[in-house]
């Protein structure tokens, strides 16, 4: 399965059908996320991916065209430390697309290590189906979402670990099915819901039973489906105190 075959499952489980195409909402998971920079390689031009920012007059090269030799100052550079430091930024050249391991099918993207398909994101770990996200680790179906470990089937979220199926969820920790959530611990089916531990089936920090539950989260989820299908995005939880987060 390839990673947009990924995103419209991630999709189906999140919202009951799909959306779109990955690529159609590229924008908005990319929003909230550091992206990796751009440059080019002074050896061949080709574009090089960058994991961190890098003076204005750096110089880069894809990892691949390093050789592995080490180049040499002269016996005139090393004269003192104003000749060394003038020397260094002509022998130096910073490797972008650091994508190492057992990676395979990573583009666009740096620092990248034993992981695989990888679309325009930085600093994955053992993780498999990640686009437009930073700081991912042994997680699979990652969409948009940065600083997460041991996470699966999750889009637009931020500092989450252990956790699944979550959607605009921040600070999340072994949690499952959040939704448009903040600092929710140990919870499972919650959806506009803040600060809780331990809980299940809440919606607007109100615990209610399974069978009240399931309809509702239904019916909300599709109507996000159907914001995300017409407008390529959706508020994060940082935008519902506007008025008119959605229609605006």
């Amino acid at each position: 399965m390839g990673i947009n075959e990924t995103f419209m499952s991630a999709c189906q489980v999140l919202f009951g059908q799909p959306i779109g195409e990955l690529a159609e909402f590229a924008p908005y998971l990319r929003e909230m996320v550091d992206q990796p920079a751009q440059a080019a390689s002074n050896l061949s031009g080709k574009k090089v991916y960058l994991s961190r920012p890098y003076s204005k007059e750096a110089k880069f090269i894809d990892v691949a065209e390093a050789t592995g030799k080490p180049s040499t100052l002269s016996i005139n550079d090393i004269k003192d430390i104003d000749s060394v430091l003038s020397a260094l930024p002509e022998k130096l050249s910073y490797c972008g697309n650091k994508n190492l391991g057992t990676s395979v099918g990573v583009v666009e993207s740096d620092m990248c290590n034993d992981s695989f398909d990888v679309i325009s994101s930085q600093n994955v770990i053992s993780s498999k189906h990640v686009a437009y996200s930073n700081g991912v680790r042994q997680s699979e179906g990652v969409f948009g979402c940065q600083l997460g470990g041991e996470v699966q089937f999750s889009m637009h979220s931020q500092v989450f670990f252990f956790s699944r199926r979550c959607f605009d969820a921040y600070l999340c920790f072994h949690s499952s099915d959040v939704y448009c959530s903040f600092n929710c611990r140990n919870c499972q089916e919650a959806m506009f819901s803040f600060n809780q531990s331990s809980k299940r089936h809440m919606i607007g920090n109100l615990e209610i039973s399974k069978e009240k539950y399931l309809p509702l989260k239904r019916k909300l989820a599709e109507e996000i489906a159907g914001v995300l299908k017409t407008k390529k995005s959706f508020p994060s939880v940082f935008d519902i105190l506007k008025k008119g987060a959605i229609n605006g």
